[in-house]
């Protein structure tokens, strides 16, 4: 499965390019700033996606809907400065399948691409360390 990287800070960016490169069953991946959602053909591919959000909120829900328009078969990890304990429903009529602070570890960030990249020996819990309340490693 190809995976797609979108975020507006460069070395996050690459940082999340590195994870997802050396993550079994992830084949190419690409890197993008968020405006390049704008530039995506409508594509029916299974592709995993690591969307960082940024500050400006109307942007990132607009952004959001033209990336599900364009790959509405896209699993997508959203990364915010905010976390709600469960995806809401209205994002994952948009493709959003996990939600995490961009706080969060590196340990927890790979479980919850395993699990979406359908990894049955990954547990939920697992998935729940302090991170989720905002503290840093």
């Amino acid at each position: 499965m190809g995976a797609i990287v979108i975020e507006s800070h460069p070395l996050t960016r690459l940082g999340m390019q590195r994870l997802l490169e050396r993550m079994p069953g992830i084949g190419p991946v690409e890197s993008i700033d968020p405006e390049g959602i704008l530039l995506f053909a409508h594509s029916l591919e299974d592709v995993l996606v690591i969307y960082g959000m940024t500050v400006d909120a109307f942007d990132n829900w607009y952004l959001l809907r033209r990336l599900h328009q364009a790959l509405p078969n896209a699993r997508i990890l959203l990364l915010s400065d905010n976390i709600w304990m469960h995806v809401p429903s209205s994002l994952r009529a948009c493709g959003v399948q996990e939600h995490l602070p961009k706080s969060a570890s590196i340990e927890r960030m790979e479980a919850v691409l395993m699990r979406m990249l359908g990894d049955p020996d990954v547990a939920v819990n697992a998935l729940m360390d302090d991170s989720m309340f905002g503290s840093h490693r």
